[in-house]
């Protein structure tokens, strides 16, 4: 599965709710159902409502004379396109502790990995995927039967075990990642809503309230 295209054309869903509204609606939904654990995705799903508010908006301006009627499509075009923005950071802050947990603390369990990131595990296989693909995980694939990560030496053949019989091939041999030395595990205060967790050396995690990137300080 290519992670970086849409099941759904943006383009062809915008004219859809532009020119003929329900058929817009029902490919919108069918879209976002398809990019349910595709995470860079669901940035665009909100880029793509927030657009069809604003492209909307002259239209209604010529409809409607009252200005609320005419806001009612313009803040909402504008707050979708702020999240879109929003949920871009906190995916690179995710990829961030992806590379954190997986390079730095040496888990290579995509279930020990799930836990550490609080996402569900389709989500965290295809941020993996699309990480591995970007060069963000060097030397990788994912073994689908034994959910891990493999890495790769100089000269090994890599197959990423999703069935679908692609083959990668490294020419360079693995980086080394030199673990941290031990410290004590510290309290953290979450920067987005506040809570404490403890967060042990060289350790990077999620909140789990608000899911904000927490590491340990250095």
């Amino acid at each position: 599965m290519n992670t970086d295209k849409p099941a759904i054309n943006g383009v062809l869903v915008l004219l859809a709710l532009v020119l003929f509204f329900p058929a817009g609606i029902i490919l919108f939904v069918i879209r976002v159902r398809k990019h349910r654990d595709l995470s860079y995705q669901k940035i665009y799903d909100w880029a793509v409502a927030g657009t069809a508010f604003l492209i909307m908006f002259p239209f209604m301006h010529l409809i409607f004379t009252n200005e609320i009627n005419q806001l009612f499509f313009l803040l909402p075009g504008v707050f979708l396109l702020g999240i879109s923005q929003w949920k871009r950071k906190r995916l690179n802050d995710r990829y961030k502790l992806y590379r954190n947990i997986i390079m730095e603390q040496g888990i290579k369990s995509i279930l020990g990995i799930e836990k550490l990131i609080n996402q569900r595990r389709g989500v965290v296989i295809n941020d993996l995927k699309r990480m591995i693909v970007h060069g963000m995980i060097p030397h990788a694939s994912i073994n689908m039967y034994s959910l891990t990560l493999i890495f790769h030496q100089k000269g090994f053949v890599a197959r990423e075990g999703t069935g679908d019989g692609h083959i990668h091939e490294w020419d360079k041999p693995l980086p080394l990642y030199k673990p941290s030395e031990k410290r004590l595990p510290k309290s953290v205060e979450c920067h987005g809503c506040g809570s404490s967790t403890i967060v042990r050396p060289g350790e990077s995690k999620a909140c789990p309230y608000c899911d904000s990137l927490l590491s340990y300080p250095e």
